[in-house]
């Protein structure tokens, strides 16, 4: 993001600095602020964290300069802070969003949006009733692969969309270390449902915000399943899924994720009568690609001449 950012933008010494707050500066959020240092005319003023190893680290990432809070409400009420980027486990996004948007701040959220359907609808009853802005992170919109490859598609090369297949395959336990023992739940809030929906919110969020791009459209139908079949560790979320989506006209979005095999690593296939667009790896694939050059066609016929003789 920063890259694409830098890349458009100049710094001009005209250009109001945009004074920001980072609610969540685990290893996300800490990335984020990173990306930051890259962007010009902002500044971190504010960061907050209810795990102090995470908020001392924040700190020292601003050089001292941030105020810490462990409170994110004690953050939000203060007055220079214009926006903030909200970098907590999914079941907080939506109280985090609302509440900082109700205090006059534009909202940065990681994705997933939130945990169900109604804080979705919440979050967004209270960005038209304020007018702040509230960007979701889906990291592919920004991404020039995806940007270009959703032009070409639109362009009518692959002609009409007819199927889209995505996956995603890890192979590891998705746990991280637990420091102090008691801190098990909130550590790996992923495995458990209380605060997560796996892989679908973790991963599959992703592809299918891409199929909603392509299609410019919403799925009317899902069908799927899911199990506990490789990690069976106490976790509470699948360690698979299989999902088809159908959309208008009958298109269909068909998703897996594994987190037990990475052999085939993670894609998005778009597909039509006339190719194939692979997202994640910026390629096209054409069903009759246009003739070669006539030297090329030359050779070619000289050495099917001499391996049929």
């Amino acid at each position: 993001m920063a890259k694409l950012y830098a890349s458009s933008v100049s710094k001009s010494p005209s250009q109001p600095v945009v004074r920001l707050g980072i609610i969540g500066t685990g290893s996300r959020g800490q990335y984020l602020m990173q990306m930051l240092q890259n962007v010009p005319d902002t500044e971190i003023v504010a960061v907050c964290d209810d795990f102090k190893p995470h908020l001392d680290q924040a700190v020292a990432l601003t050089g001292g300069k941030a105020s810490p809070y462990s409170d994110y409400r004690r953050l939000l009420e203060r007055k220079d802070v214009e926006g903030v980027i909200i970098a907590v486990p999914l079941h907080l996004h939506a109280a985090i969003a609302i509440d900082a948007m109700k205090a006059g701040k534009h909202v940065f959220s990681e994705k997933s949006m939130a945990k169900t359907t109604d804080e979705c609808a919440s979050m967004l009853k209270v960005h038209y009733q304020t007018g702040k802005i509230l960007q979701i992170g889906h990291q592919r919109v920004f991404d020039i692969r995806f940007v270009r490859g959703v032009q070409w598609i639109r362009d009518g090369h692959i002609g009409p969309v007819t199927q889209i297949r995505a996956w995603w395959h890890r192979n590891n336990d998705w746990r991280r270390e637990v420091i102090p023992p008691s801190t098990e739940r909130r550590t790996n809030w992923r495995l458990y449902r209380e605060y997560s929906c796996g892989l679908m919110t973790e991963l599959a969020s992703h592809h299918l915000q891409v199929a909603n791009w392509v299609l410019d459209a919403h799925p009317v139908s899902v069908t799927g399943t899911g199990s506990i079949n490789y990690w069976k560790d106490g976790r509470e979320v699948f360690d698979n899924v299989a999902v088809i989506y159908t959309y208008p006209g009958g298109v269909q979005f068909i998703y897996d994720s594994v987190i037990s095999n990475k052999k085939y690593g993670l894609e998005v296939q778009v597909m039509g009568p006339l190719g194939t667009v692979e997202m994640e790896a910026g390629k096209y694939f054409l069903e009759n690609p246009p003739p070669a050059p006539g030297i090329v066609q030359l050779i070619n016929s000289i050495e099917k001449d001499l391996f049929e003789v």
